[in-house]
């Protein structure tokens, strides 16, 4: 997958977030807290939820195994460390239920790149850029910030699984 997919159906995303998962991750959603909604990610190794400049709505979601390039199009862009482990990346907003929106990728260490624009009244368009790696990235970063950002000085790397104790750890 060296060259851009599009994933169907679209993308239903609500409460301003929608998720990356390896489809072994039982329980995908993240705890977030106010440091997550600031910087706009919650992820742990295998899963992340990226926030959205809108509430709620559709998105065209497309995904390449390939390098990020910048681009002048895209509102917001943030990239994570990302473990495969199944061999298939699931990506689904919060409230869907069985989208069947996956992507095969080789297990292993990526850079995941979700670059995200507004285009139009409840719509939005996902480019997610899966890089492959042959070690752990040791760190996130935000690429491009959009207004609705304010990144803490120091990144939240971890967080918890949504719903339960926060003693609780999901890959």
């Amino acid at each position: 997958m060296h060259s851009k997919v599009t994933l169907t159906p679209k993308l239903y995303f609500a409460y301003s977030q929608f998720m990356v998962y390896d489809q072994s991750v039982r329980l995908p959603g993240c705890a977030w807290t106010d440091a997550h909604s600031a910087q706009g990610f919650a992820r742990r190794d295998s899963t992340v939820n990226f926030s959205m400049p809108l509430e709620c709505g559709h998105a065209n979601v497309s995904a390449s195994r390939s390098s990020y390039r910048p681009s002048e199009k895209y509102d917001r862009v943030i990239a994570v460390p990302f473990l495969v482990t199944s061999g298939t990346v699931v990506v689904e907003g919060p409230e869907e239920t069985n989208p069947e929106r996956s992507i095969a990728l080789p297990p292993g260490n990526y850079r995941l790149v979700a670059a995200q624009r507004v285009t139009g009244n409840q719509e939005e368009t996902i480019d997610l850029f899966f890089e492959p790696l042959t070690k752990p990235l040791d760190r996130s970063a935000i690429l491009l910030a959009d207004g609705a950002l304010h990144p803490p000085l120091t990144w939240l790397e971890t967080a918890g699984i949504a719903g339960e104790d926060e003693g609780h750890r999901d890959r």
